[in-house]
């Protein structure tokens, strides 16, 4: 995986947490106005980051794959030098 490739997943993994965090926060504060908008925001970004990722590498999620094709083995599998 190129340096590109490795920010764009960072970037995945730095926005779910981020979702992830809000969800939590909104468990116990529901009615908090500025927590819904962060959920929001958080959500809006994780959403663009994951889109970001899947443009350049192929779907990250079963729920995101291509129901008309198979891609998920087109490219190398990890220990014939796959997600470098």
């Amino acid at each position: 995986m190129g340096a590109c490739n490795d920010r764009l997943l960072q970037n995945v993994y730095e926005t779910g947490f981020a979702l992830d965090e809000a969800t939590l926060y909104l468990d116990t504060h529901p009615k908090c106005p500025m927590a819904m908008q962060y959920f929001q925001n958080a959500r809006r970004m994780n959403e663009q980051a994951i889109r970001a990722y899947e443009k350049e590498n192929g779907p990250l999620l079963i729920a995101n794959a291509d129901a008309d094709t198979w891609n998920w083995i087109q490219g190398p599998w990890p220990w014939e030098g796959g997600m470098r």
